[in-house]
């Protein structure tokens, strides 16, 4: 009979978290509540100090430790009124999820919560969620609700996506506003995937844990309803003989709250196996399994000759205990075989049962650590405490292309490897450091995905539509992703490490999508609020100068852009802006003004750049002739740029000695003129000027002397002519 366990079964990060969490807190210290839905752990916890408690009110060792599925409000403030050091195991997935329905309480969302109303997640959820929070098993449950005009949607983190699907399609036809916040995790989501595939391919399906747990649950319910049969069971003594006659494959799984070793127990009695390995780390009792007897239920059985273990409490101990109390291993209790001593024969077969007793288990599948001893150039020879060394192959040793293995180890180096074949033609293990580190990385991976914690990863490689980044396993960082805005050259992030943030998982299909962009943004606005906080009228501040239009220019304050418009540009008159700035120019800007309800902020530049204004009368007194650029025409004359900054009026009745019906008969736009001051009103920014009086000024001084023959007065005259037109040639004419 073939046994086959699916991805993903057993212990979720989250799970596992509170339990480390657990072991490492001092101890005693209570848990409110079971830690986690599984009974065999608890109870071993329990035996380390863990003690579960109802209420607070039981709590006396001054540690409380909140559970995986995370606990109300009000609980955490009754424990810190009673002074108690609180330890928090929540799960990330469900802390974001009490964190959603705070958020869309506050904003005035009437919160659903898709789930089981007795599970201690959901109990926890709704004292986030607000009193007018609902809970729903089901989409009949959520059809029956009255009318409300906004709600928010949430799920226990167990349940099956697609239960939240049918459930938020059921509030659309009552409800105006519908938000969905999809908060199954996705650990959950991918273990129910797999084992209902799984459950399609086998003839029977078993699936392992707690009774109490609403994932493993949900785990039966889903493999059920593929039509395989499927049997929920908490151990290995649970299984029956019945349910696999005539059966060639079964398919195993097991919920978030169910251990490895437990797993394996259960894979051990279907296979026929004696002996069941078991972690260090998640060891209890156990007793050694024998085949499935036929019509009898599976019970546990003592192997003949090895008494049962039955821990710290009392009992018989295994036999590589007994043998290091009687100083088999070297110790200080017994003679032993010291090292060199050649013995009896029996003594020598004694001494290789029991070197052969402390090597480890060399299983398919196993991760165990090594050092490595010998590197050629296609292989790598490690250290793991076997009969003879393992070998890593060239492909097998980093999930980059490696052409030396000296570019990943060293001889002596200690490293993780994976079993793939306990022994080769040769007799040597052969192994794998690259699967090792892939199994790692997807295990962080997964908790970063849950928190929201930045990772840091190498790109590795440019590839269409973005860049491949090394963060343990290869990952995608999509182009739009990389920056706030567009990247033209992605080349110029090759080697380059970088800030990232998990954004999708998928293990099954070896897809990891990462963001720089996500972390980007967030900065930027913690930036920008910042910046806000501090803006005030009058504040002179630095900024860059972000994009340019025919109006202005906005310019980054540092997460704020202000819009400096073309006229605050300078004092003179600027046609564009890019006359006088260009993108990415740091420049000063003072605060004209802000509108915090619109999000909007004036500037002005020239308000810190001299005032052409305010020395204009001292250095243009009445009578100063100058020359200056006609800017612009009106009906009632022309205005002249006398220097950037100071502009004049030349009236209609002071461009000729005639008359004149519009001043565009005697200048241009652009044209270069003299003209007389008149007046300067320095307060008002006003400068009165003449055309006409400037140009019998200047005909005055370059008249001829008397003396001079008449055609040469004539001359002149023809020679001013043709410079002011024939006004002025009439004009030289009468005064000769």
């Amino acid at each position: 009979m073939e046994v086959i366990v699916a991805d993903y079964a057993g212990f979720c990060f989250g799970v596992k978290r509170a339990v480390e969490k657990a072991r490492e807190a001092p101890k005693p210290v209570a848990s409110l509540g079971m830690l986690i839905h599984n009974r065999q752990v608890v109870d071993q916890l329990a035996r380390e100090g863990v003690r579960p408690v109802a209420s607070l009110d039981e709590v006396n060792c001054g540690r409380i430790l909140i559970r995986s599925h995370g606990t109300t409000p009000e609980t955490l403030v009754r424990a810190r009124d009673k002074g108690l050091d609180i330890i928090d195991a929540t799960c990330p997935y469900v802390k974001r999820a009490q964190h959603l329905a705070q958020k869309m309480a506050a904003e005035g969302y009437q919160v659903i919560i898709v789930g089981d109303a007795a599970h201690p997640e959901v109990q926890g959820m709704l004292g986030w969620a607000g009193p007018g929070a609902v809970v729903v098993p089901d989409k009949k449950a959520a059809a029956a609700l009255p009318f409300h005009p906004r709600r928010a949607v949430l799920a226990q983190t167990t349940q099956p996506e697609s239960r939240l699907e049918e459930v938020a399609a059921a509030l659309r036809s009552n409800t105006d506003t519908l938000v969905v916040h999809n908060t199954v995790c996705q650990a959950t989501h991918q273990r129910q995937e797999a084992a209902v595939r799984l459950a399609r391919q086998v003839d029977v399906m078993v699936v392992v844990g707690g009774k109490e747990s609403a994932n493993t649950r949900h785990l039966a319910e889903l493999c059920r309803a593929t039509g395989t049969p499927t049997y929920h069971v908490e151990r290995a003594g649970e299984l029956c003989r019945q349910w696999f006659i005539n059966t060639r494959r079964v398919g195993v799984t097991g919920g978030a709250s169910t251990p490895a070793w437990i797993i394996e127990e259960v894979v051990g009695m279907l296979t026929g196996e004696e002996k069941i390995m078991v972690p260090e780390e998640e060891k209890e009792p156990v007793t050694t399994q024998e085949p499935v007897a036929s019509g009898q239920p599976v019970a546990p059985a003592e192997p003949e000759g090895n008494p049962a273990i039955t821990g710290p409490e009392g009992g018989a101990e295994p036999p590589a205990a007994e043998a290091a109390k009687s100083g088999a291993f070297g110790g200080q209790e017994g003679p032993g075989v010291a090292p060199g001593e050649t013995g009896t024969p029996e003594e020598q077969r004694n001494e290789m049962q029991q070197i052969t007793a402390r090597m480890p288990e060399l299983r398919r599948g196993n991760v165990v650590a090594g050092t490595v001893v010998q590197i050629t150039d296609n292989e790598v020879m490690v250290d793991v405490g076997g009969k003879s060394e393992g070998v890593i192959p060239l492909n097998e040793l980093s999930h980059r292309n490696v052409t030396d293995p000296h570019e990943v180890v060293a001889v002596g180096d200690t490293i993780n490897v994976m079993v793939l074949r306990p022994e080769n033609e040769e007799g040597h293990p052969v192994l794998s450091k690259r699967r090792a580190d892939r199994r790692v990385a997807w295990e962080k991976l997964e908790e970063h995905l849950a928190s929201g914690e930045e990772i840091q990863g190498e790109v590795i490689e440019v590839v269409k539509g973005g860049l491949l980044v090394d963060v343990g396993v290869r990952g995608f960082l999509p182009a739009s992703l990389v920056e706030r805005g567009y990247v033209e050259d992605l080349n110029a992030y090759l080697g380059q490490t970088l800030r990232l943030r998990v954004i999708e998982l998928d293990r099954s299909k070896n897809k990891v999508v990462l963001s720089r962009k996500a972390i980007l943004e967030e900065e930027y606005e913690k930036q920008r609020q910042a910046t806000w906080n501090s803006l005030e009228v009058g504040q002179v501040r630095k900024g860059i100068v972000r994009r340019l239009t025919n109006f202005g220019a906005f310019v980054d304050l540092g997460g704020v852009d202000g819009l400096l418009h073309v006229s605050e540009i300078s004092w003179g008159r600027v046609e564009h802006p890019r006359d006088a700035l260009s993108e990415g120019q740091e420049i000063e800007v003072k605060i004209l003004g802000i509108d915090r309800e619109e999000g909007k902020v004036s500037l002005g530049r020239k308000q810190l750049l001299p005032n052409p204004w305010d020395t204009a009368a001292e250095r243009y007194p009445v009578g100063t002739i100058v020359e200056g650029k006609i800017l612009r025409l009106a009906p009632f004359g022309a205005f002249v740029e006398v220097e950037p900054g100071i502009e004049g009026l030349v009236h209609i009745s002071q461009l000729a000695d005639r008359h004149v019906d519009k001043p565009e008969d005697v200048v241009s736009i652009g044209d270069i003129i003299p003209v007389k001051v008149l007046g300067v009103d320095q307060q008002a920014q006003r400068m009165s000027l003449s055309l006409r009086q400037a140009i019998r000024e200047k005909n005055r001084k370059q008249a001829k002397p008397a003396e001079k023959p008449a055609e040469n007065q004539n001359e002149s005259g023809v020679k001013l002519g043709d410079l002011f037109g024939d006004l002025f040639e009439a004009n030289q004419s009468t005064n000769q």
